[in-house]
């Protein structure tokens, strides 16, 4: 019974790559995914497929096989179709000096 529960997770989990990476080749709309994010995502899959080849875990093999396979897919839309050059939301105010100096042009 626990290896149908295993398979079960692993369909279930598994299928959540599917509308998403489509949606991304569809539209190559990236906006709001983070790179970083993305590549600490593979890495840690990654360690957790050689943690279960390691123990000879064919449900855990499968289950992060997709996994990688999937979130890879994705940092390398990320990667690919970023936009070059963004600027994070949190820098995206002007300095206080850059704001006296565009409200000096402007005037």
């Amino acid at each position: 019974m626990i290896e149908v529960i295993g398979w079960a997770a692993v369909v279930l989990t598994q299928v959540f790559w599917i509308p998403n990476i489509a949606r991304i080749l569809r539209t190559r709309d990236v906006d709001g995914h983070s790179l970083t994010a993305w590549v600490v995502m593979v890495a840690g899959l990654g360690c957790w497929l050689t943690y279960f080849t390691m123990k000879g875990d064919t449900v855990g093999m499968v289950a992060n096989v997709s996994g990688v396979t999937g979130a890879a897919v994705t940092t390398f839309c990320v990667w690919k179709w970023r936009r070059r050059g963004a600027v994070s939301v949190l820098h995206a105010q002007p300095l206080a000096h850059e704001h006296a100096e565009v409200q000096a042009e402007s005037a």
